[in-house]
């Protein structure tokens, strides 16, 4: 799952949020083992963005991962991953919004971040 919606919203606890659309084939899957694993993903992996962002099927076939401290996809690669268990779900329109307690964490800092704007892939450009 790709999620265009992803913040801090607390550091003691720590917590984070994402914002997944009431549609969305994976975030069933998701609450129902109750954890999760944002992946930020890094500059070149565009492909695994958009295997990501494809409705149903088994999105991780194609890509290297392995299992994060809970058992949730740590992608290869990434700039940065963060394990969260959910502490809470609340209703809003067409989505939810999903609060994750971190439990674990780690960056690489010499990767780069893939951004999307304005439809398009992009990455950061040292000044």
């Amino acid at each position: 799952m790709t999620v265009a919606s992803f913040t801090s919203v607390s550091l003691t606890p720590p917590l984070v949020a994402f914002l997944p659309g009431k549609t969305s084939s994976t975030f069933p899957v998701i609450a129902e083992r109750g954890t999760f694993c944002v992946n930020v993903l890094a500059t070149g992996q565009e492909g695994i963005c958009r295997a990501l962002s494809v409705s149903g099927g088994d999105k991780f076939a194609e890509v290297a991962w392995q299992p994060g401290p809970h058992g949730d996809p740590v992608i290869d690669g990434v700039v940065a991953w963060i394990d969260c268990g959910i502490e809470a779900v609340h209703d809003a329109g067409d989505h939810y919004i999903v609060i994750g307690r971190v439990n674990d964490l780690d960056a690489d800092s010499t990767a780069a971040p893939l951004l999307f704007f304005r439809s398009r892939y992009n990455h950061l450009v040292s000044a």
